[in-house]
């Protein structure tokens, strides 16, 4: 059965050997990227430094074997956009008239062409209001650890005005990290309720 948690150890070797043949380094050979060749009936099993992150068909240009690396590096991405979206619908005790919204298709093509590793979660009221302030969450989660930058402000839509609610927040709460993608969401959830607790006003309606 396959696994719908990410597998963190492969998404971190998989980003490596991405970069260790991109950019700076597309001139160098397979050997000093630490990417090794293993032939399997009409395929290649690639490693890096012992780890397999891709299987290539036995003629493959460079430029393939970048794709094939950010194909499987989009599998993992994909379960840990799942994973982080189920635990933050589960976790934020949100209004009725708050959504939360993960960007996962848009980061899904940056990342195929350019390789960004970043993917955009928002949460926020689905009407604007003139009359009382509204929360506003964007969650900026890394692609290749659990890692992410959280911004969170009440904005007064009449004032046209917005309040950074984690300006006096320790770093580890407004860029967290954790051991796996579903602790970096609740350790989000948790960030988010504590403000809240703070700043009763920003979610009433």
């Amino acid at each position: 059965m396959i696994s719908t948690r990410p597998n963190l150890a492969y998404l971190k070797a998989a980003w490596a050997a991405h970069a260790s043949i991109s950019a700076e380094h597309c001139r160098q050979s397979y050997d000093e990227a630490g990417i090794s060749f293993e032939r399997v009936n009409h395929s290649w099993i690639v490693r890096k430094d012992g780890t397999q992150v891709s299987t290539m068909p036995l003629r493959y240009t460079r430029q393939e074997l970048r794709m094939g690396f950010l194909g499987r590096i989009e599998m993992e991405a994909r379960k840990a956009a799942h994973e982080m979206e189920t635990i933050l619908l589960h976790e934020l005790e949100l209004p009725e008239d708050h959504s939360l919204v993960v960007e996962m298709e848009e980061a899904m093509r940056r990342l195929r062409r350019n390789g960004t590793r970043s993917m955009k979660i928002f949460v926020g009221p689905r009407v604007l209001s003139e009359f009382f302030p509204q929360l506003f969450a964007e969650i900026h989660v890394f692609l290749d650890a659990p890692r992410a930058c959280l911004f969170l402000h009440q904005r007064d839509t009449k004032e046209g005005t917005a309040i950074d609610l984690l300006a006096d927040a320790p770093k580890r709460k407004r860029h967290p990290r954790a051991e796996s993608y579903a602790e970096l969401a609740q350790r989000i959830a948790a960030t988010i309720h504590e403000t809240l607790d703070e700043s009763p006003s920003a979610m009433s309606a």
